[in-house]
């Protein structure tokens, strides 16, 4: 085993594992270091299990909604055991494919034990000193608390634990106003709960305020009661449930009965515990993240870099595509000035997707800026699958360069990951006119909102005589 290896990436979680593979198709000697404990929010296979867990919330829904394609369901049974301890089986055979044993062979070196930096060069693990090249910081968060008056004293879910969930919840009250909140609130309603969504805060701050109303109007249609001028006054445990002091912005209360408590709130990354101090880090200049100096990454320490949410990246995709940018740059793979615009996502049904900031954030327009917007009511397909509500927003420049856009409708992040990766690419809406889709297709939004550019743009004086030409041909 190499001491002195290539790169060395702090946390076996679903990222580090990921970039370590990235590392390793440059040819790179990368060590890979498990601190012995799953990364919390980012276990190898939690992904998974969340996805499992939509699934069958998903199905259950479409039974519930026969009627809106023609058919007739009967009574809707279900046990939450069973969709738990089916979510848990699946994570456990895709583990496999990421097995200690699958990273050895793909030359990969595993080393498990507690982590430390010794200073901006070398770390222990366990008790082996290890001076690499380079280290890449990519450890999980565990989810952040609010100071909330009696949350301490019962017991509540965070979005880790409640994946644990093996009973039907009778009410459950979702503190926060983030992503995961929003699609933690649909899978239990799904799942047979009363929920309601106390924002505590800025409802899904970042993404485009339209998006982000209509989105909260089609789950409270699905009957999520959302409060997004509300705050939690204070918390009290009863002999039976729990009762919750709800504060509008108005001054006035209500009190809430609930059985259940699910706190998301982000995360936070304890750095601290890898003895970080010794590296002798100085402050950076990133808002959020005190060690950042820099796009992808970089600390004051040449040899550390921080990814995921250690660097600032609070999404499964934002991370991967971040974190793999930073190992390129640690191993002088030349790439373009920028990584692809990876979509921020909320993966409801119907989902949320953004790419680049929203107009209200994105400042005082370009000349030549353009906005353009589509409505799924026009999608054939998504009137066969009854999911017409919806809506895509894009902003291009003078050459027809998409800037930004947002989607909320059926199948959001796929046709949101096709803009983005169409964008980087430097692929005009106007080329997407000449997407080849099936008919019908909810990507022929795509297809409909560039063809509607098009029909937008003036006449050049050069086509319009090549069309006189064609004509005085004809005769």
């Amino acid at each position: 085993m190499s001491t002195s290896s290539d790169l060395c990436i702090v946390g076996a979680g679903a990222l580090g594992i990921d970039l370590a593979l990235h590392a390793r198709r440059f040819g790179a000697d990368v060590v890979l270091v498990d601190r012995g404990q799953p990364e919390p929010g980012d276990a190898a296979q939690q992904a998974v299990r969340a996805a499992s867990l939509k699934e069958s919330a998903r199905r259950a829904q479409d039974l519930r909604q026969a009627a809106d394609v023609g058919l007739v369901a009967g009574e809707i049974k279900f046990s939450v055991r069973q969709v738990t301890e089916r979510a848990k089986a699946l994570a456990e055979r895709r583990a496999r494919a990421t097995s200690e044993e699958i990273l050895t062979a793909r030359g990969v070196t595993v080393m498990r034990g507690a982590v430390s930096f010794v200073d901006h060069r070398s770390m222990l693990v366990g008790d082996i000193t290890l001076r690499p090249r380079n280290i890449l910081v990519a450890i999980g968060g565990a989810p952040a608390i609010p100071d909330v008056p009696g949350l301490g004293d019962i017991g509540y879910f965070t979005t880790d634990s409640i994946l644990e969930n093996t009973r039907k919840l009778t009410h459950l009250v979702v503190i926060g106003a983030d992503a995961a909140a929003f699609e933690q609130a649909q899978v239990q309603k799904r799942l047979g709960a009363e929920v309601t969504l106390v924002a505590n805060g800025p409802m899904l701050a970042g993404f485009d305020p339209e998006l982000v109303a209509l989105l909260c109007s089609m789950l409270a249609e699905e009957g999520i009661r959302i409060l997004s001028d509300a705050r939690i006054g204070a918390i009290k445990a009863r002999s039976q449930g729990i009762g919750i002091e709800i504060v509008r912005e108005d001054g006035t209360s209500q009190l809430l009965d609930a059985s259940h408590i699910l706190v998301s709130a982000g995360r936070t990354v304890d750095l601290d515990g890898l003895a970080i101090a010794k590296a002798g880090l100085k402050p950076g200049n990133h808002p959020l993240h005190a060690y950042i100096r820099g796009p992808f990454g970089e600390t004051s320490a040449r040899s550390i870099r921080l990814a995921g949410l250690a660097g600032g990246q609070e999404s499964w995709a934002e991370a991967q595509a971040h974190g793999r940018a930073s190992v390129e740059t640690i191993l002088g793979i030349k790439r373009a000035a920028s990584a692809v615009r990876v979509p921020r996502l909320v993966e409801t049904e119907p989902g949320l997707a953004q790419i680049g900031p929203h107009l209200e954030r994105a400042g005082k327009p370009r000349p030549g800026e353009q906005s353009l917007r589509e409505n799924f009511a026009e999608n054939d397909r998504a009137a066969a699958m009854a999911s017409e509500r919806g809506l895509l927003k894009v902003s291009v420049d003078a050459q027809g360069q998409v800037l930004r856009a947002g989607i909320v409708g059926p199948r959001a992040a796929e046709i949101a990951g096709a803009l983005a990766l169409a964008a980087d690419r430097r692929i005009g809406l106007a080329g997407l006119a000449e997407l080849p889709v099936p008919t019908p297709s909810l990507f022929n939004i795509l297809v409909r909102l560039a063809e509607n550019y098009l029909a937008s743009r003036p006449v050049s004086s050069m086509a319009q005589r090549t069309a006189a030409l064609r004509r005085l041909w004809r005769r």
